[in-house]
């Protein structure tokens, strides 16, 4: 049975007696000044009420009347303190104090001692008195009866025969009455005890009224105040706690009282000393009011008191003596006090709690009752029938808090203290450390996994540039081989893959020289080579910064931390002050801060030493006779009763988890409190079952709040259970383990396997191009892919890995039922190597072949045509039988139209398509351009009929010839020949040539052509394609002469037709000038002077006399013609020579006027004389002249030259 201590005052003389002797001395004293106010000054708890409690046994034996007053500050509001309101009246606090004392001092006496107070009481009913006054009456009322002759009245009333036997009988009777009326009197004190009361007097019109209830207090009960000091003879009067009221105004009242009871002379007794136990800080709060009273400084300065001013002359002018008390308690020596009050303790704390505890305890009162309450819980807590593990220190730290912290104590059984608080922020910096901690390891293992992928990332990067630069060095209007200069090297463009190139530039970020042909070197900075490249250097950038031994060991401590944060205690956590989270502002802080903020000092010492831990509610409640260990009580407490997850929260051993079942039933398997890691990991490997509900919940939240999910896969033992019936139920597993689960590669490969294993078939699950490239990147270490299976599984498998996007790489590590489920879906990329596995070794890769060995395989490489042709040798057909190459061309047609050209291109060079109309529109583009088609007229109408003469079929005409015209209409013929004749790309000869292949006996209808026909005509004439007539020259009348030669140049019958044309004079000019058009044209033109003359200009006047000179005879009509156009004489002389024998003389003249004023004078006789410039011919024209008469003679002239003609006269 615990023996508990009175927290009440005990007077001790080795540490109270100094200062109950000096205050004894004061109050007994015979100065010649008695101090009548006196304080006995210290702090809470430092033993002011054991040294009154001295006094007063002191004043006892000296028989002097003392009387103790002590107040409870419990419940008082701290209204606003001040001495005299603006009303004129008390403050309400100060009311209260003084109806306080006035009670205590009226209640203190019976009503019997107080006779003459005019304070109503209540008191108990005291026989004595009451017999006396029945007593009284009733021998009142028997001499009274006696003396008024009351005995003689009843003997003559009474029989004579009684009265005459017996004759005291009458005095009996008489005293009997007596009796019966001081019963009365008895019983009727008895039932009036404190009923009946005189509320007024009235008398006529005037009244008199007593009230027994008043409001006022020490002025309206001065009078009984007064009395009680003089009926009680009292001396002393002590006041205790009247500090903690907090209120300095009530000394000045209660002074006041004292200088009134000293001044009254109803009272002998005096001196009246009044003594104080007081706190010195008191009077400091006397500044707080009266600074804060500046609304009220007119009142303030009315009702100023003594009190009024500095706190320490406050306190010396109030009171007339001060006994100070002298501390035998502080922080310091409170550790030897705690300890002294458990040396016969039991069970004692140890000494370095006592020890932090002592830092915080100053009041002994406390002290005591801290040890009262720690025995009273160690024997409940710490008894046989408590829980095990729990320790006696942990027990007295918490009634420390109790003691310290009494509200917060009671909110721990809500779990809403700070205790709470505190630990529920310290399970929350696990949860973060934890994810961060492991987190941060992945990070680092990922990078150094980065640097082990450089090659891979070199290898993108340097092909994306390959395809790049050439693009950048056609933009700038130049072609050729491409290279690079770098660091004074020279790189051509295969050589961009090198680790080495990519790695110096990485770590040197110089720029670089895009190298042209035949032009200057175009520079481009470090950054704009990125640009160009884009995501290609995306692994570079994190791969070239990567230090792998930092990073290696940067993981270790990683997880060495998680592992350390997921065991510590909270003290063990908090020390760590490197540990931080983020708070709700936003910074990051550590434990400790965290907890310091959010606790008080104590509380945080505490913590901070492990002195309260995380079973910290079981020391506050009793749990006798439950057989439960401590962890399991704690979750309980902490978890199941307020439905909150703690995933880290350790159990001590398996078999709690099953008390906990047992406890609390359903409560916990389906609230907050089951997703645990110890649970999970105790029933994932024996009952699963149980974790159906909390499974359920995880699949249902964890894509939004994965916490949980995330903490047990760092953390759990059985993940790959877990992962195994969520993989059922939850259809974003995949991407919550490749793109969030905070684990090591090696563990993700693992749990995706597992997944993958697990998964239900008819469940369409999320994926993302991470998924994919995971699963496709590490199926080779996933037992769903290597180990047996049966078909059925394989099958499923397959379908789901279609399903996340992924592929097989390499299908020779499959297990033989993955295998061919693989290849049955085709989830493989079309290698050599996966060919072989797929097909027997010695099947070829013919598309033909393929088709007839296996079609799953056929139509995988129909959907991967281009890597297929990669796959294939140079010396290796796409198709080798004739027979089959229309059929496979159109199913690679139907799956990839740009596949069909090179597929036809590398065929067997026996296949060939006979009939275009045997494959679909789409493959004829294609498979002419390859040339692999019979050029029949029939094939190329067909094609022309639906795509016109396109590139694809110019590639081909331009070596090919017509085949089988015979076979056709004449119909299609003519209309591939306009076809033909009116494509553009087609050059001249090419046209020409296939015209004449289509064998058309009446040629074309040049009317029909358009203007890319009409320019090929010079070529058509040439061919006799077109009628060669001036209608035909009349639809290209209108073009540049250039093309129109061409056009006469080809012609064979213009000579026939050329003076019909519709020639220019400048035309006719170019015509006679032009070295490709035949003689006979030119010839026609000359013999025609009438067509001539229409065209005449002083060009083409000198054009056809040019002609004419060169040994081309001209008519003399033609001649007259040009003479009269203006034609020069030297040309004209020349042609005129021919004909000058027999000319007429008329045409000769007027060739003469027309050669101008020179050669005027020729045509007449007379004695003008002349003269001519001597040109070739002009000799022989005066010789012919002369012959005719109308010359005399001619010669040249002296000086001046010339010919001096004499005409006759």
């Amino acid at each position: 049975m615990p023996v508990l201590r009175s927290l009440g005052p005990k007077y001790e003389e080795d540490l109270h007696g100094r200062n109950a002797a000096v205050l004894l001395n004061v109050l007994t004293g015979k100065p010649a000044t008695t101090a009548k106010n006196i304080a006995l000054a210290g702090h809470y708890g430092s033993g002011k009420s054991s040294v009154i409690l001295g006094v007063q046994r002191s004043l006892d034996e000296r028989k002097i009347s003392w009387v103790n007053l002590s107040l409870s500050s419990l419940g008082i509001d701290d209204t606003k303190r001040a001495r005299v309101q603006q009303d004129g009246s008390l403050a309400p606090l100060t009311n209260l104090i003084q109806k306080e004392i006035v009670k205590q001092l009226l209640y203190r006496k019976s009503p019997a001692d107080m006779p003459g107070s005019r304070y109503f009481r209540i008191d108990s009913f005291r026989p004595w008195p009451a017999l006396i006054w029945g007593g009284v009456v009733a021998v009142g009322f028997f001499v009274i009866a006696v003396l008024l002759g009351l005995v003689n009245r009843v003997e003559e009333m009474a029989p004579t025969g009684l009265v005459d036997s017996h004759g005291w009988v009458t005095w009996v009777t008489v005293g009997a009455f007596g009796a019966f009326l001081g019963g009365v009197w008895f019983l009727g004190l008895r039932a009036l005890q404190s009923r009946i009361r005189v509320e007024s007097v009235s008398a006529g019109g005037a009244a008199v009224k007593l009230s027994a209830k008043e409001n006022s207090y020490f002025d309206e009960y001065l009078d009984e105040i007064v009395y009680f000091f003089q009926r009680t003879r009292t001396k002393v009067a002590i006041f205790e706690d009247l500090d903690r009221f907090k209120d300095p105004h009530i000394f000045e009242t209660l002074r006041e009282l004292n200088t009134v009871l000293n001044n009254s002379e109803q009272i002998k007794s005096r001196p009246v000393q009044f003594v104080y136990a007081v706190r010195d800080s008191i009077f400091e709060e006397l500044e707080v009011d009266a600074e804060s009273d500046g609304d009220n400084a007119k009142t303030s300065a009315l009702h100023a008191s003594t009190l009024e001013s500095a706190p320490s002359a406050n306190r010396t002018k109030f009171f007339d003596l001060v006994v100070p008390m002298v501390p035998f308690i502080t922080h310091r020596s409170a550790r030897d006090l705690l300890a002294a009050e458990f040396a016969e303790a039991e069970h004692r704390p140890s000494t370095a709690l006592v020890n932090l505890v002592g830092a915080h305890l100053t009041d002994m009162r406390v002290i005591r009752n801290i040890r009262n309450e720690y025995e009273i819980y160690r024997a409940s807590v710490l008894g046989e029938k408590g829980l095990k593990g729990l320790t006696a220190d942990r027990l007295f730290a918490m009634m420390v808090y109790k003691n310290l912290h009494l509200e917060d104590f009671e909110a721990i059984r809500l779990g809403k203290s700070k205790i709470d608080e505190a630990h529920r922020m310290f399970h929350k910096m696990v949860e973060y450390q934890t994810r961060h901690q492991a987190a941060h390891s992945k990070k680092a293992l990922d990078r150094v996994g980065a640097k082990s992928l450089w090659d891979k990332h070199a290898m993108a990067a340097g092909e994306r540039l390959q395809k790049v630069l050439p693009i950048v060095s056609r933009g700038t209007g130049r072609g050729g081989k491409l290279g690079l200069r770098y660091q004074s090297e020279d790189y051509d463009l295969s050589s961009l893959t090198s680790r080495d190139f990519w790695r110096s530039l990485y770590e040197n970020r110089d720029e670089v020289q895009l190298l042209r042909p035949g032009a200057g070197g175009m520079k481009l900075s470090f950054d704009d080579l990125i640009a160009l490249v884009g995501n290609g250097t995306d692994g570079l950038d994190v791969a070239v910064e990567v230090d792998v031994a930092r990073l290696q060991r940067d993981s270790r401590v990683a997880l060495e931390t998680k592992d350390f944060v997921v065991k510590a205690t909270m003290a063990e956590l908090m020390a760590r002050t490197d540990l931080v989270m983020p708070t709700e502002g936003g910074d990051e802080h550590n434990l400790d801060a965290i907890i310091t903020d959010l606790v008080s000092p104590l509380a945080r010492d505490l913590l901070a030493k492990g002195y309260i831990d995380e079973n910290f509610t079981l020391y506050c409640s009793d749990y006798h006779d439950i057989a439960i260990s401590v962890s399991a009580m704690n979750f309980i407490l902490h978890c199941v009763q307020a439905d909150r997850a703690a995933p880290h929260f350790q159990f001590d051993e398996e078999s709690s988890i099953e008390a906990v079942e047992k406890e609390m039933g359903a409560r916990f398997l389906d609230g907050e409190s089951i997703f645990n890691v110890d649970v999970f990991d105790y029933y994932l490997t024996t009952h699963p079952e149980r974790l159906n509900t909390a499974i359920n919940k995880l699949a249902v939240r964890s894509g939004d709040d994965s916490s949980f999910l995330d903490a047990y896969l760092i953390d759990g033992d059985a993940h790959e259970v877990l992962i195994s019936r969520l993989a059922t139920r939850w259809d974003g597993v995949f991407v919550h383990l490749v793109e969030k689960a905070p684990l090591e590669l090696e563990v993700i490969v693992a749990l995706v396997d597992t997944a993958i294993r697990s998964a239900a078939c008819d469940t369409d699950y999320e994926s993302s191009d991470r998924v994919a490239e995971f699963v496709s990147e590490h199926y080779a270490q996933m037992r769903a892919f290597l180990g047996g299976m049966d078909a059925a599984k394989a099958t499923d498998v397959m379908a789901l890995l279609r399903r996340l996007g992924a592929q097989i790489g390499d299908l020779g590590v499959l297990g033989e039922a993955q295998r061919n489920a693989a290849v049955a879906v085709g989830l493989y990329p079309v290698t050599r190597a996966n060919l072989s596995a797929a097909l027997d070794e010695n099947t070829g890769l013919a598309l033909d072949v393929v088709k007839a060995t296996d079609e799953a395989v056929y139509k995988h490489m129909l959907a991967n045509l281009e890597d297929y042709l990669d796959v294939l040798e140079k010396d290796e057909v796409t198709v080798e039988s004739p027979h089959e190459f229309v059929a496979v061309l159109g199913d690679v047609a139907d799956a990839a139209e740009f596949a069909v050209r090179p597929i036809a291109e590398r065929a067997s060079i026996s296949c060939e398509v006979i009939d275009l109309t045997d494959l679909s529109d789409e493959a004829w583009g294609p498979l002419v351009s390859a040339g692999r088609f019979t050029p029949t007229v029939w094939n190329v109408s067909q094609f022309v009929s639906k795509f016109g003469v396109s590139k694809e079929l110019v590639e081909s005409l331009g070596t090919l010839n017509l085949t089988k015209a015979e076979e056709v209409e004449e119909e299609p013929r003519l209309g591939l020949g306009y076809a033909l004749a009116n494509s553009d790309p087609l050059d001249a000869a090419t046209i020409a040539r296939l015209l004449g292949q289509l064998n058309l006996p009446d040629g074309l209808d040049p009317a029909q052509l358009s203007d890319a026909g009409l320019a090929q005509l010079p070529a058509l004439l040439a061919e006799d394609l077109v009628p060669d007539t001036a209608d035909t020259y009349v639809l290209v009348s209108d073009h540049p002469f250039t093309f129109r030669e061409e056009y006469f140049a080809a012609s064979k019958q213009l000579a026939s037709y050329v003076c019909e044309l519709p020639l220019s004079s400048e035309d006719l000019a170019r015509v006679m000038r032009s070295r490709r058009l035949a003689p006979a044209v030119k010839r026609a033109i000359a013999d025609d002077a009438k067509f001539v003359s229409d065209r005449l200009s002083r060009q083409s006047v000198i054009a056809v006399c040019e002609w004419a000179a060169k040994g081309n005879n001209v008519s003399v009509e033609l001649l007259v013609t040009l003479a009269k156009a203006g034609a020069p004489a030297e040309h004209i002389l020349g042609l005129l020579e021919p004909h000058l024998p027999g000319i007429e003389l008329v045409a000769l003249d007027q060739i003469l006027l027309g050669l101008g004023d020179k050669y005027e004078p020729l045509t007449r006789t007379g004695r003008h004389r002349p003269r001519l410039k001597d040109r070739a011919g002009t000799e022989e024209l005066l010789e012919e002249l002369r012959r005719r008469n109308r010359v005399s003679s001619f010669g040249p002239t002296k000086w001046i030259g010339g010919i001096q003609v004499n005409m006759r006269h």
